[in-house]
């Protein structure tokens, strides 16, 4: 299969990119930035432009169409809901086949403020959160890691709230829940990991973990929001207290983590796609992952060129 992986300048591709291999697909991938390690790993590399450009789905059509795509895996977050509302389009066009959520499932967890009344609607515990300067955390209600993030006493009465949430501060221990579903919303893998370490909000330090709440509560949210494909959740707990925050419908960071407790998810999709049976494995539980870098070296003669 010829596979279009995005979002590969990533730090984190790479810790995924082995699993991608293992299947010996024909791995394509774009970024927007030329000097990333990612470009210089997969079988074929475009430099494309930022979603915020407005050719953008222009060029990325061009090489859907030229390398005969079979597979998409968007994972940026500022793409997530055109790539849901194109999905129909490429499949009927190409044959391609985005592995992505419905639009409303996107639109549900990439509004920071959608997410938290999906969360209240089906009981979901969640900090109070409101679209008026009410709580001591401020937060863009689209939007990812900590850009744009601040404190209310940080400003003034009058600070402008308009597509802000301020959400009440909470603790714990936070984990991430990665969640794989079949292409009918049936969950295949779910599996529970306490980030043990972050850097700029990625995982690079963590365990697998066994909890019955945990499992149960994502049981709840993959029933009422319907998603495809791999998804995470993210929560604190504080001995008996959850709180949910997030629900992103993408791959994450600390996937792999996910992928060595049980098996290579791309297996598994890859049967959904071909409508083969696939049977999970076991979940390993107390398996601990510690991240580390690996440089790639590349003279400037062979840096990857803007697409015409």
């Amino acid at each position: 299969m010829n596979v279009l992986v995005e979002g590969i300048g990533s730090m984190v591709f790479n810790t995924q990119l082995k699993y991608y291999k293992e299947i010996n697909w024909n791995i394509v991938g774009i970024d927007i930035d030329n000097k990333s390690a990612g470009l210089y790993n997969v079988s074929k590399s475009y430099i494309v432009p930022k979603y915020s450009d407005s050719d953008c789905f222009e060029k990325i059509e061009k090489i859907i169409e030229n390398e005969n795509i079979d597979l998409v895996f968007p994972s940026v977050n500022e793409g997530l809901l055109e790539w849901s509302k194109r999905k129909k389009y490429f499949f009927d066009k190409y044959k391609a086949n985005v592995i992505i959520s419905n639009e409303a499932a996107i639109n549900i967890c990439v509004d920071k403020w959608n997410t938290y009344k999906f969360f209240v609607e089906n009981n979901i515990p969640t900090p109070k959160t409101s679209l008026s300067l009410e709580y001591n955390l401020i937060k863009p209600r689209v939007g990812r890691g900590s850009k744009g993030i601040c404190f209310k006493d940080e400003v003034d009465s009058n600070y402008n709230m308009e597509d802000n949430i301020s959400q009440e501060i909470v603790t714990g221990e936070e984990y991430t829940i990665d969640i794989l579903c079949d292409f009918n919303s049936k969950p295949i893998y779910i599996v529970p990991r306490k980030r043990v370490g972050v850097e700029s909000g990625v995982s690079v330090k963590g365990v697998t973990v066994y909890d019955d709440e945990l499992l149960n509560y994502c049981k709840i949210i993959v029933d009422k929001l319907k998603p495809i494909g791999i998804i995470n959740v993210q929560c604190f707990k504080d001995d008996d207290r959850i709180y949910f925050i997030e629900i992103n419908p993408r791959i994450a960071g600390g996937s792999s983590l996910s992928f060595a407790s049980t098996e290579n998810w791309f297996k598994a999709i890859e049967c959904f796609v071909l409508e083969k049976n696939y049977k999970p494995k076991e979940t390993i539980y107390g398996r601990y992952m510690f991240r580390t870098f690996e440089d790639v070296i590349i003279d400037e003669a062979d840096l990857i060129k803007d697409m015409e």
